[in-house]
């Protein structure tokens, strides 16, 4: 119950690399034969992966992870246009593969504003319009939040930032959609995305396969040198058979993910639903199932597979360990950030107290639970909580 941190490979995702294993290996920058069979393979992905968020083949570039995605996209934005200003927007729930990055460029004289999240751990459209100023390059906005599911109002977002753009076509817009992308169905054009990341391992494909979105006339800097590969932007050889694996992972979840999306609501909500009702001191992180703000519905601001709950009472790292041994696999936060001392920066920023945020835990769902998986589940958690508290 740990799908945000990595899916499971799809079987069917296997196959069609143990098929291209099977009969190619050749470097994509070959001249020869084998070379571009698989070049071709390389690009006939590149144009699926391309597809699944509205974009065209040239605007996608391969990477290993969403991290590195995040990289190239912070760094490689900001660096190329700072002539024309130094100021860059994210707000305090990013992932920490996008505060980090921040905090370094900080360090090379960038200046940082973060905003802050409602008590939900949502950013609203007037608050990026009120922190644009003239000298403002770039805007991250993360898509869904990895720890507590809230989705962004990242259309109205690209509207206020498409209004503010300079002569430059300055700020760019960057969006983290690592979590999104499995569970929305997304046009990064229409949403006035300029960059955007997304990731093979989060989508019942290979870990080591991940894409950054480019549009076209963005001004981005590599992050690396070395070859020529990836539009010049990420040398090194290409692992055909993982972002083979990767665009077919994207042609199921095309396929499955509203009818999946729809199973996982009526779960998701029926965990929240019985776990609150039968302990009425745990909290549910994020927004609540059934309400929503700035006129959107309740399924458009929290991922139909993401639970949040803080029990107070309790450490976190007991309940995953007793639910561990029950047969039950959950975290306490995203597991980039596992080793953080400090409580999770999310939980802190929609307000909750130290004791709240060290015992909070994250249950995600995917695509291989069922729902006697979640009965049984439900009624393991409620009586270790009720143990763990005597």
């Amino acid at each position: 119950m740990d799908y945000a941190a990595a899916t499971p490979l799809d079987p069917r995702v296997k196959k069609v690399m143990d098929e291209y294993l099977a009969h190619g290996s050749a470097n994509p920058s070959g001249l020869y034969e084998e070379g571009r069979e698989a070049k071709q393979a390389l690009e006939d992905a590149r144009k699926v992966v391309a597809g699944f968020i509205g974009a065209k083949a040239h605007e996608i570039i391969f990477t290993s992870s969403t991290t590195e995605s995040n990289n190239l996209a912070i760094l490689g934005a900001a660096r190329a246009n700072q002539s024309s200003g130094r100021h860059l927007i994210t707000t305090a729930a990013e992932h920490v593969s996008v505060l980090n990055v921040f905090k370094q460029l900080e360090t090379e004289g960038f200046e940082v504003s973060y905003l802050p999240v409602d008590k939900h751990g949502m950013v609203s459209a007037n608050q990026v319009k009120a922190a644009i100023r003239p000298d403002t390059i770039l805007v991250s906005v993360i898509f869904a939040s990895n720890e507590i599911g809230t989705i962004n109002p990242i259309k109205q977002i690209g509207e206020i930032i498409k209004q503010s753009k300079n002569q430059n076509a300055l700020p760019v817009f960057f969006s983290d959609a690592a979590q999104a992308a499995p569970h929305i169905k997304i046009n990064a054009n229409n949403l006035g995305l300029d960059l955007m990341s997304f990731s093979s391992s989060k989508l019942y494909g290979p870990k080591g396969a991940a894409a950054l979105y480019i549009k076209s006339g963005v001004k981005i800097n590599p992050i690396m040198f070395g070859g020529s590969q990836e539009n010049n932007l990420r040398p090194g050889t290409q692992d055909v058979s993982g972002i083979v694996g990767f665009a077919e992972a994207v042609r199921i979840t095309s396929q499955e993910r509203a009818r999946e999306d729809g199973r996982l609501l009526v779960l998701r909500d029926k965990i929240i639903k019985e776990v609150t009702t039968a302990l009425p001191e745990v909290l549910l992180n994020g927004p609540p199932p059934q309400k929503a703000t700035e006129g959107r519905s309740h399924p458009q601001e929290r991922l139909a597979n993401n639970i949040s709950f803080s029990v107070p009472t309790i450490k976190a790292e007991e309940l995953v360990a007793a639910l561990d041994e029950a047969g039950f696999a959950l975290s306490t936060r995203s597991a980039c950030d596992a080793k953080n001392p400090t409580p999770p920066h999310v939980i802190k920023a929609i307000g909750r107290s130290d004791e709240a945020a060290w015992g909070t835990v994250r249950i995600t769902l995917g695509r291989y639970i069922k729902e006697e998986d979640i009965n049984q589940f439900i009624e393991t958690f409620i009586n270790i909580i009720k143990k763990l508290k005597k």
